[in-house]
């Protein structure tokens, strides 16, 4: 029995054509700008709000954005390519470069007015606060036409 060897297969390759047709899906099918990557995000909830933290490292903090409006949270950020010096050619080129968009759809019970964005090691986290619970509360009622008075029962009693 004869057994060939089978050469091993990089992922990079791979991994390049599903970034590149995920970006012509986007630009072409779904109408929207293509973003280069998109970077690893955790999302946790707890008793006081939301916690999404994405994975941005090499993103200097000026380069990200951090907005939220009509209950979506949009997250906004790029990863410049760092040039080669003269006479130093690339080896390996793993990392991603370009424009990312993340967007998360908050729920009712958000408070987009209480959102914080802190940048840690490479981590973006944002914090996004709930609103207090409603409670329930006694409203008056107030009389807004004239008292109208009523016949008391002696005087329909002697009509």
């Amino acid at each position: 029995m004869t057994y060939y060897r089978i050469p091993a297969v990089s992922p990079a390759p791979v991994t390049a054509l599903r970034r590149e047709m995920d970006r012509l899906f986007e630009e072409v099918f779904a109408g929207r700008p293509a973003t280069s990557w998109q970077p690893a995000v955790q999302a946790r909830e707890d008793e006081q709000g939301f916690t999404i933290a994405l994975d941005v490292p090499g993103i200097p903090a000026d380069r990200l954005e951090v907005l939220a409006e009509d209950g979506v949270l949009t997250v906004r950020g790029e990863r410049v390519r760092r040039e080669l010096a003269e006479g130093e050619r690339l080896l390996i080129g793993e990392t991603t470069q370009g424009q990312f968009v993340r967007q998360f759809r908050l729920p009712k019970s958000a408070d987009l007015q209480a959102i914080q964005a802190a940048y840690d090691l490479g981590v973006l986290t944002v914090r996004v606060a709930k609103l207090a619970p409603a409670q329930p509360r006694r409203v008056p009622v107030s009389v807004q036409s004239p008292a109208v008075t009523m016949p008391t029962s002696a005087e329909t009693a002697g009509a």
